[in-house]
């Protein structure tokens, strides 16, 4: 069957369980699994942009439901043009009793922060890695896409411990472990930089073969 949807996934467990008594029980396996995948997958499709607005007075700005780990904060001017700001370490982040525009920030619990209060209602640009999070009002997302086996595989390895099976068990880790090592592996080579290639002889080259070295 298709594994596209959280309906979908919740019943391909079900169908891999063959226990009728732990069908209730799946929707809190797959979160647990998500916690687990959130933690080891850095993957490129959970890199999301979020819109933010400052509030006059505050130096600090909620961050956006999902949000996992911050990438870059950019401020977007009234042309829509993006300014990047420098990110610190929260026990960095030195205060300044002017108000203004910020220019550097931090994430400190669950804020954003900076380093002085906004004057002004700034829009920011936030690029983050958003958890993988499926329910019913969220039936898909990226990860579910693209690798459903990760997603089928941690579900049922944390319904192992109901299994009694210890084969079986090690047999679910084993394929988990082994797509997390893939999506990783592929995300690594989707953000190194790559040498153009071309067909046309390098000059050298070319003049060396004239010369019949």
């Amino acid at each position: 069957m298709a594994i596209t949807t959280y309906a979908e996934l919740q019943a391909a467990a079900a169908n891999w369980l063959v226990r009728a008594d732990l069908t209730a029980r799946i929707p809190e396996f797959i979160t647990l699994a998500e916690a687990r995948l959130n933690r080891a997958l850095r993957a490129r499709r959970a890199e999301v942009e979020q819109a933010l607005s400052a509030t006059i007075g505050s130096r600090s700005i909620a961050l956006p439901a999902g949000f996992a780990e911050p990438l870059a904060l950019w401020i977007v001017r009234p042309d829509g043009a993006r300014c990047a700001l420098r990110f610190v370490e929260p026990s960095l982040l030195a205060l300044v009793s002017l108000r203004g525009e910020p220019a550097v920030w931090s994430i400190d619990a669950a804020n954003l922060v900076f380093e002085r209060v906004c004057d002004q209602a700034y829009g920011f640009t936030l690029r983050m890695l958003a958890k993988f999070q499926l329910s019913d009002a969220t039936p898909t997302n990226a990860l579910l896409a693209d690798a459903p086996d990760a997603y089928l595989f941690a579900t049922l390895c944390e319904a192992a411990p109901f299994l009694r099976d210890a084969e079986l068990a090690q047999a679910y880790e084993s394929k988990l472990e082994q797509a997390i090592a893939d999506l990783n592996a592929k995300d690594a080579r989707s953000r190194a930089p790559k040498a153009l290639r071309t067909e046309t002889p390098h000059p050298r080259l070319t003049f060396d073969i004239v010369r019949g070295v």
